[in-house]
């Protein structure tokens, strides 16, 4: 077998960040990154690569693991290896803990707890990017496992290497272009131990028969599958991302306002678009709706499409979700009891300015006159706003796990967030999609509730910040 060079994990990582940057700005521009590490060999071999590179880049560089809980002690040690290896390398550590809430959802569930609270990490720490450790066997296996369950072109296209996670905050994947194999030898020649999570070797679970069965029976057909698989999906994402402008200028034509909290289309404009351009139509409206796609499958998404031409009446379509036809709209709706949507992750509410996130805009004034309208006005001076030379702002997003709220009128004693939204009589269900505002010290408006006693106005108030949420209007 052809000795596979140690370098290649760290001179992939210098290249895909270098061109980053000049691409975006956003390597120079944040000035900082964060690394989420399992403890695992695929995120272990980024790490230490983002180590060797960072310093060259003018990247500052902290590592951030969340504890999820499942796997008891195992869950524990891995946490301890993360924490020990930052240590050793001299780099700042975050720690999070999560819990799962609704059996049977724990992946998605888990997912979203960990990029949410990376986005906090981020902000906190002042990063533009966050990295995660897939490599080409993951986009390999995540394109085959696309196949299987039944995808379009989108799914064929896999990861991609950078996406946009929050307002200022990028996900990225250093190591998409590199092997596993690859990863491990690198920590090998370096001696840097990393830890195995025995639940990838359980082929109950579909990801692991795709990486111990299935593409061992792939590879005997061709040693390079995995390799092909890849290059597939770099060539469908470019031609996704072709027509993506043009499904936009679609959307615009047959989106209508609904009710809230659903998507409204022009029936027959929408059942006139070519049934391809229907189904991303359908996508792109549910995806900016921040409503979760897991179990979306390509024949669930052609569904939609199909009944818009032909049907009347509501139909359950998946992901707590209807679908409503009338002779003249069709309108995708949650259903009375759906399980709870998936929140976006937070975004940046400038001080002053604006920011949108979950279906609403929300506002920031500082000093407003009187009569100007506003949910609510608190000292501003008792906020404790983020800054990472971009300017003071907030965070505007879904609660996180272990929030805590002091609310007006407890004189300063605070509570879990779960428990105050429970006296506030708020179904479980619509919990995680409760809007919450942030600052450095953490919650300081429950929007629609309350805001929080420690930013209250007094008679010593010098300066106002008016906060405000509502609908994103029309147009």
């Amino acid at each position: 077998m052809t000795p596979i060079p140690a370098s290649i994990p760290v001179d992939r990582a210098r290249r895909f960040l270098d061109r980053l940057r000049g691409r975006t700005g956003a390597g120079a521009g944040a000035g900082a990154i964060v690394a989420a590490v399992s403890g695992g060999g695929d995120s272990v071999a980024m790490l230490r690569a983002l180590h060797e590179v960072a310093p060259g880049l003018g990247l500052d560089l902290s590592v951030a693991h969340l504890h999820h809980g499942a796997r008891g002690e195992e869950a524990d040690r891995d946490a301890r290896s993360v924490a020990e290896l930052a240590e050793v390398l001299g780099l700042p550590f975050d720690l999070g803990h999560w819990r799962a809430e609704r059996p049977g959802h724990f992946e998605a569930d888990a997912r979203h707890a960990r990029y949410a609270w990376l986005v906090e990490v981020a902000t906190r720490r002042g990063a533009g990017l966050v990295a995660v450790g897939h490599t080409r066997d993951d986009q390999a296996e995540t394109v085959l496992h696309r196949i299987i369950r039944g995808t379009g072109p989108r799914g064929l296209a896999g990861m991609p290497r950078c996406r946009r996670l929050a307002e200022g905050v990028l996900l990225v994947r250093p190591l998409l272009t590199t092997s596993r194999r690859e990863g491990r030898s690198y920590l090998e020649a370096i001696g840097q131990p990393w830890r195995e999570d025995e639940t990838n070797a359980d082929r109950s679970r579909t990801r692991a028969r795709i990486r111990h069965e299935v593409l061992p029976v792939l590879e005997g057909l061709n040693p390079r599958v995995s390799e092909a698989l890849v290059r597939l999906s770099r060539a469908t994402r470019d031609a996704v991302s072709l027509a993506d402008d043009r499904v936009a200028g679609l959307a615009r034509s047959v989106l209508v306002d609904g009710g809230p909290g659903e998507i409204a289309f022009h029936r027959d404009r929408l059942a006139g678009l070519p049934a391809s351009a229907r189904v991303e139509v359908v996508r792109l409206a549910w995806r900016r709706a921040g409503w979760p796609e897991r179990s979306m499958s390509e024949a669930r998404w052609r569904r939609i499409s199909s009944l818009v031409q032909d049907d009347r009446g509501r139909h359950t379509i998946g992901e707590g979700v209807d679908l409503h036809l009338s002779p003249t709209l069709a309108r995708l709706v949650p259903s009375d009891a759906s399980a709870p949507p998936v929140p976006p992750p937070p975004s940046a509410l400038a001080i002053p300015g604006s920011a949108t996130w979950g279906g609403l805009r929300f506002s920031a004034e500082v000093d407003p006159p009187a009569d100007s309208p506003a949910d609510e006005r608190v000292d501003l001076d008792a906020v404790d706003p983020f800054d990472h030379g971009t300017g003071p702002h907030l965070l505007v997003g879904p609660g996180l796990p272990g929030d805590r709220f002091g609310p007006l009128g407890m004189g300063g004693k605070s509570m879990p967030m779960g428990d105050f939204l429970r006296g506030r009589r708020v179904p479980p269900a619509d919990r995680g999609m409760v809007p919450v505002v942030r600052d450095r010290r953490g919650l300081i408006w429950v929007v629609g509730h309350r805001i929080a006693d420690r930013v209250r106005r007094t008679g010593s108030t010098r300066r106002i910040l008016a906060l405000r949420g509502g609908p994103i209007p029309p147009g």
